[in-house]
Order: C-alpha cells, then structure tokens, then sequence
C-alpha cells in the first residue's frame, strides 16, 4: 500500500509543486492551504505522513504539530521552515515533530528526510513492541555472553548465532541492531525455512536463481544495517555460494551490512552441512546460547522479570507465585526454554484475578505437555515440515487465546511481529 502524505502551506504554488515531487514517488498526496481545512482532512484520512508549513497566517504549523500529535501520535510530520531557521527547527523538533527541512526545498532532501522518518518509526514500532526481550540473568554463561555480544555490536562483525528453540536468538538480533546502529538504518529478517522454501515450491523451475535473487534483494534492503538470516542450516549449496560472496566482498564503508545467521543445529551437524568456506569463516564469530533446564537461578530471573511484564501488559497487580507452583516452574524441563516461560506465566496470569498465582491452576498449566512426544515429533525428518505447520498453527491458536484475542499482545507471546501474525493466521487459515 502506498504512503498518504498531506501538504499544508498557506501558499497553492508551493502545495502544487510538492505535490508533483510526491506523487512521481509513488505516494499518495492531498493538500491544504490553510489549517482548518488540514484538521478536518485529518480527521476524514488516515496519513501517514504531513509536510507542514510553520509561518502560516490563520494558525501557525506549531499549534497544528500540537494538535496532531493529540488526535493521532502515530502520524509523523516534518516542518517546513524558513532558510537557516534554527530556532523554529529545534522548536519543531521539541514539540514532536519527526524532523524538519528548510526552504526552498531540493527533492532529493525532501525525499530522503522522508525515507529516514518512515524507517525510525518502523524501528521505533518494532523495538517498542520487543522491549521486553533482552535481559540478562544472573550467572557466569549469560555475562560473558554479553561482553561476547557488546563486542560484535561495536565492531558489527557477521556473527552466527546458535541455540535450542525459545532460546532468544531472535532478541539477540533486536538487541545486537538496537546496539550497533542509528535507528534509520534497516533491520531486516529473512527466515530460510519459510521463504525459500515457499519460493521453491512456487518456481518448480529454475529455484535456486529465484532463491538467490530473494537472497540479494533481502541484502540489499538492509544496506547499511542488518540482515537476519533465520534457519541458515536450511541454505542450500547455491544459497551458500552466494552468502559467502556477500560475507566476503562488502567493503568496510556506510553501506556496510551486518549479517546474523541463526540456527538450532550444533556446530558438529553445521560442518557437515555448510560448505567448507562459509563454516570456518562463521566458527571464528559464533555464540552458543544456554538453555534453562536446571538453572534455577536463571529461571526464578525470568519468572520475576515476566510476570512484572505481564503486570504491566495485561493490567494485573499480581505480587507474587506461591511456593509449591514456583518448585515446579523450576523443576519443569522447558524444552521451549525462554519463549515457553514466558507465555507459561502470561497464561498464569491471565488466569489469576488476585495478588498471587495459586498452585491450584498446575494442571491447567502443564496438563496437556508431552515434552517426549514434542521432541519426537521435531526429529523426524519426512513430517517435520508439515508437523512444523501444524505446530505453529497449535501456538498461534494458544497465543490468541492467551491474549484474548488482542493480536498485538498474541504477536508479543510468539516473538514476532503484528504483520508476520496477520500473514501467519492467513496462511493457517486461523479466525477468530
């Protein structure tokens, strides 16, 4: 869908010209020329993005930024202002505004100032939706992980990053970004077992140059940022060839791209499937994630840090766990590690209504896993895709439950985003 922007300026000249810019970029505009029109186009339109004069002779654009950002703060607006303006910049920027560009205006300044807010407000979305992610844990594993991860983040050397499932590799990446980069640059996440391999099934013919044309288009969209590779075990030789001469070739400028690679495999099962090249360039930058069977230290952390997020998320005012379910929080195996903690005491807490979460709800919370049975079912190679389908279609469902049918919260619980939800329901056929 393309971008709506409004143009407001007192002058007809000026909103006809940006107008014309605009539009050749693919954006949808509409224009103003004078405020009242702006707030009732406003309240009829949903923007995404307004270009606002500030010197206007019925209500300056301050007052229009004010009242803006009260109806809807989500629409981002850029100023106009008048040549060397530094006062009425800054002002600007102080009052909300996501940036601001003197006039007379170059198009190519224009175009790129808004190409950088549209990108930190994406940013911005996606790290306010996962900052409840990365924490780190008592314990000597988990802080030499984090020295191991402030130094790939200074240096954004390609890292691989290796962990059983529900182990955080995907808060890793989110943090390594938010780390490492201003937050106009790109973030950009491709999983291999769903991509590639939907691609492959669409193009019988020709795959793998389907597959590395994705493979660089994916590259080129994070230019300058990050490219998470999710499941990089699943890169066929050609895929390979191709991430090797990325990995290799990139010269050390602005446009530089850091690449994370992600995987359930251990280092023995990635040698044998990696071609030799790529897997000794990626053993030398390579983290190991822990799992938390056994950490009861680590787990009470996590316990802790959880339920004061599903406090705040679910608008509880839950103090505490009595001791008898706590033991068996902590005696549980977690196959799902992280992930599993977290939505086991989401779901605590979505069925408790007063200050502690009694022991009394342990069948409902464990009654229906079968770690062997999942295990199993994870092993065996001729199902696993369609197993694979059936068991995020099995999560999706627990998550909307949990959450009660309230999508960003269900999307939270799964650790993706809103949209990879939306599509993931689609695909699944999920209502509800």
């Amino acid at each position: 869908m393309n971008r709506s922007i409004l143009v407001v300026d007192d002058s007809l000249t000026v909103c006809l010209m940006l107008k014309s810019w605009l539009v050749k970029r693919d954006f949808n505009v509409e224009i103003a020329t004078n405020v009242n029109i702006a707030k009732q186009m406003v309240k009829d339109q949903p923007f995404d993005l307004i270009l606002s004069d500030i010197k206007m002779p019925d209500i300056d654009g301050f007052s229009f930024l004010s009242w803006v950002k009260k109806f809807d703060a989500e629409i981002l607006v850029i100023m106009m202002t008048g040549f060397a303006d530094i006062e009425s910049a800054v002002a600007s920027m102080k009052s909300g505004a996501a940036d601001f560009i003197s006039k007379p205006i170059e198009p190519e300044q224009l175009f790129k100032k808004i190409e950088e807010a549209f990108q930190i407000q994406k940013n911005s979305q996606k790290r306010n939706m996962f900052c409840n992610e990365f924490i780190m844990p008592p314990g000597e594993e988990y802080s030499k992980l984090l020295i191991q991860l402030e130094i790939f983040a200074e240096n954004k050397a390609h890292l691989l990053i290796i962990g059983d499932r529900g182990t955080g590799k995907n808060s890793i990446v989110k943090y390594l970004h938010e780390k490492g980069f201003h937050i106009c640059k790109p973030l950009v996440i491709v999983d291999v077992d769903d991509a590639f391999h939907k691609l492959n099934s669409r193009y019988l013919v020709d795959s793998s140059h389907n597959a590395a044309s994705l493979l660089m288009k994916k590259f080129r969209e994070a230019k300058g940022g990050m490219l998470s590779i999710r499941n990089a075990d699943q890169l066929d030789i050609n895929l390979q060839d191709e991430l090797l001469k990325m990995l290799t070739k990139q010269n050390r400028d602005d446009d530089f791209t850091q690449v994370i690679l992600s995987t359930e495999k251990k280092v023995a099962e990635l040698q044998k499937i990696l071609i030799p090249k790529l897997f000794h360039l990626l053993e030398k930058d390579c983290v190991v994630l822990p799992t938390l069977k056994g950490e009861k230290q680590v787990i009470e952390a996590f316990i802790s840090y959880f339920l004061r997020f599903a406090n705040f998320t679910l608008d509880k005012d839950i103090e505490s766990i009595d001791s008898k379910l706590q033991e068996h929080l902590i005696n549980y195996t977690w196959p799902g590690n992280i992930q599993e903690l977290k939505n086991m005491i989401m779901k605590a807490a979505l069925l408790t209504d007063e200050k502690q979460i009694s022991s009394r709800i342990i069948p409902e919370l464990f009654g229906r896993k079968d770690t062997k049975k999942e295990n199993r079912s994870v092993s065996v190679n001729p199902l696993h895709k369609l197993r694979k389908e059936n068991y995020e279609k099995e999560k999706i469902l627990e998550a909307l439950e949990l959450a009660r049918g309230n999508k960003t919260m269900a999307a939270s619980i799964l650790n993706i985003d809103r949209k990879t939800l939306y599509n993931k329901m689609k695909l699944y056929n999920v209502m509800i």
